[in-house]
């Protein structure tokens, strides 16, 4: 027999209620409210302005390195050996420099990025990430890195990074994507590649998710970004998020090598014409900095900053 208490009936009305509850002050539903509150809001910054607002945290650590040889080969290293080459404002400049070099460099057929003393790249640089976390800033790395990635990615040449040591870890794994081909080294076994920004309680900043989607389909990258695993050379091949295993950046310079035997103009051409159908991706990219920026410096993203949770595994 259906009981009809004052208590049931005034939970009855409650949930009957419920879609007008819902509907708040200026018109938004929670749903609207929860996608307004957790997408940044805050000052608009070209990409400039974003350079400029970075520069006032910018330390003499670390530099990105660009050497060049007669084959049109160039050799791009990040060089902040003291925490694993983990990137910080004064590397973020030297990338940026860099690109614009090669952009010009009309001889150059190919490139490498490695990392200094047998490393890839820890990601991010903690203590720098500890001086400008909140939003605000959250908005202006990505913005400004974000952009130095697309012009590498669009780089008329062929791209590999070489992936060695302990790996490419976060940020790391995103500077991987924005090259056209991955090489891991087989030479040790504890040698991985991980998107683990989301134990930092934070999401790739610097445009990477959109890349991953592009080199895995949607479905991977889901899995990848939710689970924060590092994977060895193995794993990241069958998951094809890793192109291939070298013992060496010598033999990684001699993958790229076979890569870029045709004519330096008609390499150019073919990686125009593939990137010519990538155009959509920088209206998503400002989408994913809109998204990332409130998470960066949020009590999650603290809290693991302090634990360094990135290395934990």
């Amino acid at each position: 027999m259906l009981n009809l208490s004052r208590r049931s009936i005034g939970v009855s009305f409650r949930l009957s209620s419920a879609p007008k509850l819902m509907q708040m002050e200026n018109g938004q539903s929670p749903k609207e409210k929860y996608l307004h509150d957790f997408t940044y809001h805050g000052q608009e910054l070209s990409v400039t302005e974003a350079k400029n607002v970075l520069f006032q945290h910018l330390d003499n650590n670390g530099s990105v390195d660009l050497e060049k040889d007669a084959n049109g080969i160039a050799k791009i290293r990040l060089n902040n050996p003291r925490i694993k080459n983990a990137i910080n404002v004064k590397m973020m400049l030297d990338l940026d420099e860099i690109t614009e070099k090669l952009s010009q460099w009309t001889d150059c057929k190919g490139a490498i990025m490695y990392g200094a003393d047998g490393n890839f790249c820890s990601g991010g640089d903690l203590k720098m990430a500890k001086k400008i976390n909140n939003a605000f800033y959250g908005y202006a790395m990505s913005i400004y890195v974000g952009h130095i990635l697309d012009k590498f990615k669009k780089l008329p040449i062929i791209t590999v990074a070489y992936i060695d040591g302990t790996g490419a870890i976060g940020g790391g794994a995103e500077l991987t994507t924005a090259c056209d081909y991955r090489l891991m080294c087989n030479a040790v076994d504890t040698t991985a590649i991980g998107f683990v920004q989301s134990k930092m309680g934070i999401v790739p900043a610097w445009g990477a998710t959109g890349r991953l989607v592009s080199i895995m389909g949607a479905r991977k990258t889901l899995d990848l970004l939710l689970e924060a695993r590092l994977f060895g050379v193995t794993e990241a091949m069958d998951l094809g998020l890793v192109d291939g295993a070298v013992a060496s950046l010598a033999d990684a310079e001699a993958w790229l090598s076979r890569k870029i035997k045709p004519d330096v103009n008609v390499i150019r051409a073919i990686k125009r014409m593939v990137r010519c159908h990538d155009d959509s991706q920088e209206a998503a990219r400002m989408i994913e900095s809109r998204i990332f920026a409130p998470l960066w410096g949020g009590p999650v993203n603290q809290a693991a900053i302090e634990r360094q949770v990135k290395h934990k595994k």
